[in-house]
């Protein structure tokens, strides 16, 4: 589907005439400043490329009978070949030449290998001489050698000719005899030489002339050794060509009936051909040759009035011709051509005329479609083939409509009504597709008609721009049928040129000189004139095209660079991009395997999807399609899922429901997203979202679809990227399909229209289902049975297809309707032995009590408790087996409230339930409601809560001196000394000294002082100087020696952290030097088996045993090997850690802090200690200087934090890296965070 578009066809005068051989320098272009070397019969001139430096041609040799040249890169050098024999290497720079070898017999053609390490003579004798390249000979043999015997073709029947099919030549053709015949006289055909390498230089043919056989070719390996010969043909011509992909060897061939090419395989059988457009009797081939990409084929022919150059490329076996370059033989006729073979100008033609006029055509492929429509117009010789895809999806060489002209066709030039056609022979017609007709056809005035028009383009509808490149400048030429309108020239050359659509005032340019976009415009006056310089490039582009949008309304250009590099505005949206198209706001391009699409207005990738390899965009189709041409050259057809949705969203903007629900059932889209698109629009609009969809099946669809998720924010969420949801009030996407189906059938109920009630009928039942409110579709159904008894039949059999028929009894039987339970049975399958004897046995049941055992069937035991709260007391001892059987105490507590003797018995239960349940201060006030004071005494006492034990047991009548007195020793056991104290000190003697002793033993100080004083009535201060003094003494000492010992402990392990950290850095970094990643064997062994590092280090091996601690006795097991802190244990940093953690925690914690403070505060109320508590608070400062943030900064690193190390997998995992990363993760996640200390105002100021 791709045309041959001529980017520019630049124009320069080397002053040599009669060029024979062009010789380039392999590398890109430097800046039109490299050097070519033109060979003519007898010399070989320099001329430079630098047209605004022009230089006259430098003679670099003069040689007689000059019969191949080949320029060698590695050397720069000139390897020429000439007819006496002589081999000679010339060096450009110095012109010395130096002897390469001699042939004493002469040299009829010489051929290098592409890569230039062998290369082939054909001698005067017709011998075949393969060389190195030091002219080392490889091999020697005249061209008539025949094949050995065992490499003779072995004919073993298969395929005869009689079996075969073939095609429009019909059955006759299987008749014909295809046998050869020798000619007469193999003397009077033209006995040249032609050699023809393959392109990876493995192989080469050699087209001769044979004896008894004529015309013919033989194939070569780089070692001069005959591998094959062609098979017997008649016609054949002398020009060879071989494809530089290795599949074909091309040559011409005259038939009985027709002029072909002939492609041979590799090893000389025929392999097809392809019908010429002219006869090769009168117009015969001179040369041949393929594109450095094997694309292109290249034909030069010579007639007696011009010489012309086609172009053929291939599509779907079918080839096309695409270009037809015709030169006039009286003005100038051609002297040679030469497809240029440097890495990225595959496609760039040279032309060398016989006066020195020289031509570099640079083409490019490009897709020709109509921007208002989807048809596609391919160029095949004579004719125009037009593909409408809207139509049908016609696979090519076939097509919709086939424009017949008189001449080739070079171009086609498309507006948004008119096709201008620009053939070989100079002309412009105008056709209208819409009519299929010729709106006219004018021959271009003779200065035109001398001159390649590039880059044809429509302008202004009736308009067409055209470049031609002479020298250093370009003239932009604006025509009008025939005439040049208007013109303008400026400096380098244009290598691209583009119209925005539907602009009629300017166009954009890019020159290769310095990779510039212009933007031109068109005058009031009709002149063209340079705007400014819109955009500065730093490559040359293949294929530009200029679009707006509505975010971006000044337009933004679209370039893709030969070196496959797509920018938007000069900024790169991606590389190896091959082709890519403009469909609405999305900008889609094609990669090698992928299709990836962009979204204009933001730039943002919205979807990426899988194509077959080197598949490439034609365009795109009504409803959302795109076609794609595979690289074989046939079609396919895609709906992408993002142009689909884009689609169905601009009709839901204009209101339209009927064309999103047809694509969505096309494609397939799930339909939430009618009402997702735009909820609050949906909401208001939902009368017309009924109206428009008639067929109530469709609606039945959308209303089975919903689900409670907003489908812009997750499956669809790519196209909905930048657009922000509108929700109508007090709507939430977890009520969403309720909210809908409400809606739904609030408006299909309102209406009176018997037709519309009748189309209503089954999406009203779904929306009951979808929004689980069977009982309402049952009712709904059983009002229809009341009034017609079929339809209501028939509405059933409908909601059981939605519903199972099991529930869907059991929803009937939650009716208590006993007529519509049996309406729902006799649909079903079910056996009336089964639910007629239940149902007749709950009829004769009491209301209240049939209402309770229909909902006990169905488990639903909240709703049968409230029934069976309204039978009464005849069924009390039944409520309570019920309660305690499904544990209905809460909702029981509800619906006997006003049934006090029950509820108390309730109530007892409950607390029976709690108290096995071990929740025995709930059950204390259970038992409390029931009346159980003794029960709820009993549970206050395991509970210790001392205060409702006493009220209790005041309540019960129990003395409260012994009860007090027997929960002061459990106080004291849970640590509760300052709760056993008030007990004491209310219930014991006012002059006992057991409640002393009691803060004595819980370390109250501070209240033991205070106790102390209380009971030293004489004023002595016995008690304090000798109770409580010396217990705080000790107390202080006990203290120290803890606070003491946990540091010195703290800062042991900091230092063996440290030093083991310094040990697996040094070892680290010699394991880097030496190249040795291997893991611990007991590291491994210790790992959890959800370690990576085993597996990608030692798969396979009997090193990692993959154990799993599973059992809670083999975990505990693993955890104390894992946190073991004796020295050498590999995890001894992993336990550190832990342990560290742990003392941080309890040195610095508040309770510690308050701990201090009490304790130095009761040492200053003796007033005789205060520097017993100025140590103990300097100590416990100390510690807290060591707990400082920047101190456990050593300890916890933020390596331990996780997420830091880089490059965890691939090929290039840095095993040291991982190894740590898994030690860390054995760390509990908390204890991988240094504490955070919260430090209190616990010192004493007075204290020094």
């Amino acid at each position: 589907m791709r045309n041959l578009k001529l980017q520019y066809c630049k124009e320069q005068t080397t002053g040599i005439p009669g060029g024979k051989q062009l010789l380039l320098q392999p590398d890109i272009e430097r800046s039109g400043h490299e050097i070519t070397y033109i060979v003519t019969d007898s010399e070989i001139f320099a001329v430079g490329n630098d047209v605004s430096n022009v230089q006259p041609p430098k003679l670099v040799a003069e040689l007689p009978n000059i019969v191949g040249a080949e320029y060698l890169q590695l050397d720069n050098a000139i390897c020429v070949a000439t007819g006496a024999g002589e081999v000679l290497i010339i060096n450009p720079d110095s012109l010395s030449q130096s002897e390469g070898t001699y042939c004493d017999v002469g040299i009829e053609c010489m051929a290098w290998s592409p890569n230039q390490e062998v290369v082939v003579f054909t001698t005067k004798t017709k011998n075949v001489v393969v060389m190195t390249c030091t002219y080392d000979v490889l091999g020697e043999q005249p061209l008539d050698t025949g094949l050995a015997d065992d490499q003779q073709f072995v004919n073993v029947g298969w395929g005869k000719k009689e079996t075969q099919f073939h095609g429009s030549a019909g059955k006759q053709a299987a008749k014909q005899s295809a046998e050869f015949v020798a000619p007469l006289d193999v003397q009077k055909l033209p006995q040249d030489v032609q050699v023809a390498w393959r392109g990876d230089g493995a192989y080469f043919a050699v087209s001769y002339v044979a004896a008894n056989v004529g015309r013919t070719f033989s194939v070569y390996d780089c070692e001069g050794k005959l591998q094959y010969t062609a098979e017997k043909w008649n016609g054949l011509q002398t020009p060879i060509a071989w494809r530089p992909s290795g599949n074909w060897i091309a040559q011409p061939q005259i038939m009985s009936n027709k002029s072909t090419v002939a492609l041979f395989e590799k090893n000389g059988l025929r392999h097809r051909e392809f019908e010429l457009p002219f006869d090769l009797h009168v117009e015969p081939i001179m040369q041949l040759s393929w594109s450095n990409d094997s694309d292109i084929l290249a034909l030069h022919t010579v007639t007696a009035d011009s010489q012309s150059i086609y172009l053929y490329t291939i599509g779907n076996y079918h080839w096309y011709l695409k270009q037809v370059l015709v030169f006039k033989e009286q003005q100038d006729p051609l002297s040679l051509f030469y497809w240029d073979n440097r890495l990225g100008a595959e496609h760039m033609l040279h032309v060398l005329l016989a006066s020195g006029k020289r031509y570099t055509h640079r083409f490019r492929y490009g897709i020709d479609c109509q921007p208002s429509t989807d048809i596609v117009y391919v160029i095949d010789g004579k004719r125009l083939l037009l593909t409408r895809f809207s139509a049908a999806v016609i696979p090519p060489p076939m097509s919709w409509r086939v424009v017949e002209m008189h001449s080739y066709i070079n171009a086609v030039s498309i507006s948004e009504n008119d096709i201008y056609i620009y053939t070989s022979d100079h002309k412009i017609h105008s056709y209208l597709p819409k009519d299929d007709s010729m709106r006219f056809s004018c021959q271009l005035s003779p200065d035109l008609a001398q001159i390649q028009l590039a880059n044809l383009s429509c302008f202004a509808n009736e308009f067409l721009l055209a470049t031609n490149s002479v020298g250093n400048r370009t003239h932009i030429l604006m025509l009008l049928k025939e005439k040049v309108k208007t013109s303008l020239s400026i400096a380098g050359t244009v290598n691209a040129l583009t119209v925005p659509n539907g602009c009629k005032d300017r166009f954009y340019i890019q020159t290769l000189n310095n990779n510039h976009i212009y933007e031109l415009i068109l005058t009031p006056n009709s002149e063209l004139k340079v705007l400014r310089s819109y955009l500065q490039l730093s490559h040359s582009v293949n294929h530009m095209i200029f679009y707006t949008t509505p975010s971006t309304p000044g337009g933004e250009l679209i370039t893709l660079h030969s070196e496959q590099l797509l920018q938007v505005d000069g900024k790169t949206i991606d590389e190896d991009v091959t082709s890519f198209c403009v469909v609405d706001n999305y900008l889609i391009y094609t990669q090698l395997n992928t299709l990836h699409f962009v979204r204009l207005s933001d730039k943002s990738g919205v979807a990426i999807r899988s194509i077959e390899r080197g598949a490439k965009l034609v365009t795109s189709a009504s409803g959302a399609r795109l076609v794609m041409q595979l690289p074989r050259g046939n079609l396919e057809v895609i709906c992408p899922r993002v142009l689909a949705l884009d689609l169905i969203g601009n009709s839901l903007n204009c209101g339209d429901y009927y064309r999103p629900m047809c694509m969505l059932r096309k494609h397939r889209i799930n339909m939430n997203i009618i009402c997702d698109h735009n909820m609050s629009k949906f909401v208001e609009n939902i009368n017309d979202f009924l109206d428009q969809i008639e067929d109530s099946q469709w609606i039945c669809l959308f209303i089975n679809e919903l689900q409670n998720e907003d489908y812009t924010l997750g499956m669809y969420a790519s196209n909905y990227g930048s657009v922000k949801q509108s929700y109508p009030p007090d709507y939430t996407v977890d009520q969403k399909v309720s909210t809908i189906c409400a809606l739904l059938i609030k408006e299909m109920t309102n209406t009176d229209d018997p037709k519309q009630k009748a189309r209503f009928r089954l999406p009203i039942i779904t929306a009951y289902v979808k929004s689980n409110q069977l009982p309402k579709a049952l009712e709904y159904i059983w009002e229809h049975k009341q009034t017609d008894a079929q339809l209501g039949e028939q509405l059933l059999k409908y909601l059981l297809y939605l519903v199972d028929v099991n529930e869907l009894y059991n929803v009937a039987l939650g009716t208590y309707n006993f007529g519509t339970v049996l309406f729902v049975a006799q649909q079903s399958q079910m056996d009336p032995k089964e639910f007629l004897p239940y149902l007749n046995e709950l009829k004769s049941l009491q209301p209240d009590y049939r209402k309770f055992k229909i909902d006990e069937h169905l488990k639903r035991f909240d709703l049968a408790l409230n029934h069976l709260a309204a039978c009464g007391a005849e069924h009390y001892e039944l409520a309570l087996t019920f309660i305690k059987q499904h544990n209905l105490y809460s909702q029981a507590l509800i619906a006997y409230q006003s049934q006090t003797d029950f509820h108390r018995r309730i109530c007892v239960a409950y607390g029976d339930h709690l108290r096995a349940n071990a929740q025995l201060e709930a059950a204390s006030l259970l038992y409390e409601r029931g009346g159980q004071l003794q029960q709820a005494l009993l549970s206050a006492r395991h509970t210790l809560d001392w205060q409702r034990v006493l009220l209790l047991a005041q309540r019960a009548g129990e003395p409260l001196a012994p009860v007090a007195i027997s929960l002061v020793g459990p106080l004291q056991q849970q640590g509760r000394h300052l709760d056993a104290y008030e007990l004491l000190k209310r219930f014991d003697a006012p002059d006992s000294e057991a409640p002393l002793e009691l803060l004595l033993k819980g370390h109250l100080y501070g209240r033991a002082i205070y106790e102390a004083g209380l009971l030293d009535v004489d004023g002595t201060a016995e008690l304090l100087a000798k109770r409580v003094k010396p217990s705080l003494i000790e107390y202080v000492a006990q203290l120290e020696a803890s606070l003491g010992a946990d540091r010195l402990l703290f800062l042991e392990y900091k230092q063996r952290l440290l030093d083991i950290r310094k040990r697996q850095a040094t070892a680290s970094a010699a394991a880097n030097g030496a190249g040795d990643h291997e893991l611990d064997i007991d590291e491994v062994d210790l790992l959890s088996d959800t370690s990576s590092i085993q597996s990608s280090r030692h798969s396979g091996s009997s090193r990692g045993t993959g154990k799993t601690f599973r059992s809670s006795k083999n975990r505990r097991k693993h955890e104390r090997k894992l946190l073991s802190l004796k020295p050498g244990n590999p995890f001894e940093d992993i336990a550190l850690i832990d342990a560290l953690h742990n003392l941080v925690t309890k040195l610095g914690q508040q309770q510690q802090q308050l701990l201090v403070r009490d304790t130095c505060k009761a040492l200053l109320q003796l007033h005789t200690e205060d520097e017993r508590a100025a140590q103990l608070q300097r100590l416990y400062e100390s510690i807290l200087l060591e707990l400082q943030p920047a101190a456990l900064d050593e300890i916890w690193v933020p390596e331990l934090l996780g997420g830091t190390v880089q490059h965890l997998t691939g090929p290039n995992v840095d095993y040291l890296a991982l190894q740590k990363e898994q030690r860390y993760a054995l760390i509990a996640p908390l204890k991988r965070y240094k504490p955070l200390l919260s430090i209190i105002d616990w010192k004493h100021g007075i204290l020094h």
